[in-house]
């Protein structure tokens, strides 16, 4: 556990919604129904904040960043789930298919490479 959780965490989120940096975003996940001999997949919008940023150059260099990969933040606060690869992100207009996720070290934001 992280002493940047909790109250910290929370004071973190409230700054971010007071300067605007977070957007309204979707992140949809495909979930199943029904029985295993005739499943219903369905998608399942979950509205959430975030923003959407690029890699610097470096993180290119001798990783799994690809160039054209971006790199989008959700208020963790902002989601009911947890995002994970193969859901996908819509924010300003794009759709974003996320490919890693992790949560930041303070617990604030999931950041999602897509």
């Amino acid at each position: 556990m992280s002493i940047l959780t909790g109250y910290l965490a929370e004071q973190l989120t409230d700054a971010l919604t007071a300067f605007d940096i977070p957007m309204s975003c979707i992140v949809t996940r495909q979930e199943t129904t029904g029985p295993e001999w005739d499943p219903v997949i369905t998608p399942v919008p979950y509205a959430c904040s975030g923003w959407v940023d690029d890699y610097a150059a470096a993180e290119h260099v001798d990783s799994n960043v690809l160039v054209s990969d971006r790199r989008v933040f959700v208020v963790a606060a902002s989601l009911a789930i947890t995002p994970a690869p193969g859901n996908t992100i819509t924010i300003a207009g794009s759709t974003f298919t996320i490919i890693a996720t992790a949560l930041d070290s303070a617990g604030v934001c999931w950041v999602c490479q897509c």
